[in-house]
């Protein structure tokens, strides 16, 4: 759904209205630090989320992007893959509003509602090894690449073998995550790209996975990395299909 000013405006208004609710920490588990959910439905255990809770969603449009504080509600549904006959099993998520954010978000630290810099909106854009892209906050800038073995594609346009996602910024360098091998018909994608924590360096929200069948998102920020790391992997959500 296209968001005009207008929207914007009321959506803005409604999470200033909300921003004295904090998110939930009820589903939250140390490691990670953060949970993470998508609009949709779910197999039954990849969702702990219940009714009521309150997570921050991510909204983006052409004209700005948002954090807005959401209550969601869970609904058993029928998982067509699983279930028989009437079985409900399956979990369908949706938020208060009629619109869908790229991702909801459960922390036990604070991430502000309110406006926030996206600098990538790619909706999975692939990431490929032959084209490395450069993202820029404010005058901070980073590459996000793919390297593997020199010469050894596991197929045609595909990934390289031991492909690793690697962060860059000036001369320091960062592991996101690495493939085993060739994995399953692996498929890798950034999906947005900004400061969601608001401290002026990037984030980033992909999909990585060493399976086609089994998808992992996940969510890098700068404010919770470590000495000597550019982000830190503060949550995942990971699906599968059949």
């Amino acid at each position: 759904m296209k968001l005009t000013v207008t929207t914007i405006a009321l959506l803005l208004l409604f999470s200033m209205i909300n921003s004295s609710v904090r998110p939930s920490s009820a589903t939250v588990t140390c490691p990670p630090e953060a949970t993470l959910l998508e609009v949709g439905e779910f197999h039954g255990d990849e969702v702990s989320a219940e009714t009521g809770e309150q997570w921050l969603g991510l909204h983006v449009s052409e004209k700005g992007s948002l954090l807005i504080n959401h209550t969601i509600t869970v609904e058993s549904v029928h998982d067509p893959i699983i279930d028989e006959g009437d079985q409900k099993t399956g979990k369908k998520v949706s938020i208060d509003l009629p619109i869908d954010p790229i991702f909801l978000v459960n922390s036990n630290w604070v991430l502000q509602s309110g406006p926030v810099k996206t600098v990538f909106d790619g909706d999975g854009e692939p990431l490929q090894s032959s084209t490395p892209r450069t993202l820029k906050v404010d005058t901070a800038e980073y590459e996000i690449k793919i390297i593997g073995d020199e010469g050894e594609k596991c197929w045609t346009d595909g990934l390289p073998k031991n492909a690793k996602l690697i962060l860059t910024h000036g001369t320091s360098s960062q592991v996101l995550y690495t493939l085993e091998e060739c994995g399953n018909d692996p498929g890798w994608s950034l999906i947005w790209a900004g400061d969601l924590d608001k401290d002026g360096k990037l984030d980033l929200y992909v999909t990585v996975n060493q399976h086609y069948n089994i998808v992992e998102r996940k969510l890098f920020l700068s404010s919770q990395a470590d000495e000597g790391q550019l982000v830190a992997e503060v949550a995942e959500l990971v699906t599968t299909g059949c």
